[in-house]
């Protein structure tokens, strides 16, 4: 089951710059883990000596999360309420929300689905219109004497 995930993110930490889901999933939960830890997130953090490897960790995990769900799933999952105490990509209790979240978008896409039956055979022909307005008409019945 492939999703589409080719939809590019503003960067909040890279001069608002496309990113890639991956990216933008985990620069969500690294704010949430600065949060807690009471740390401050600056411009390419991930470099940095106390971000790289968490940073690394959890893009390799919404890379697999992006294999099988959503990219606006994951990250509505993460901006929910239910949420707000989860700090890592591998919470378990994060992926029933991803789920609920999946089935919420896959739904809405079929709601806009309608089903059309339609003829399977259809027949045109063509067919010359007799119209005796015109000035060709006119000028054919002069000829055959009408």
């Amino acid at each position: 089951m492939t999703k589409r995930n080719n939809h590019k993110y503003l960067s909040r930490y890279s001069n608002n710059k496309e990113v890639s889901p991956a990216q933008y999933i985990t620069e969500l939960i690294c704010e949430k883990k600065a949060k807690i830890d009471k740390a401050d997130l600056h411009y390419r953090f991930w470099l940095s000596k106390k971000w790289s490897s968490f940073f690394r960790n959890q893009i390799g995990t919404a890379n697999k999360l992006l294999q099988k769900y959503d990219a606006k799933a994951i990250v509505n999952a993460l901006l929910s309420k239910d949420a707000s105490r989860i700090f890592s990509l591998r919470a378990p209790h994060l992926l029933p929300m991803i789920e609920y979240e999946q089935l919420k978008i896959e739904k809405e896409n079929t709601e806009f689905t309608k089903s059309i039956n339609r003829d399977q055979d259809i027949a045109f022909s063509r067919t010359k219109q007799q119209n005796k307005n015109n000035i060709f008409s006119k000028l054919e019945d002069i000829d055959n004497g009408d």
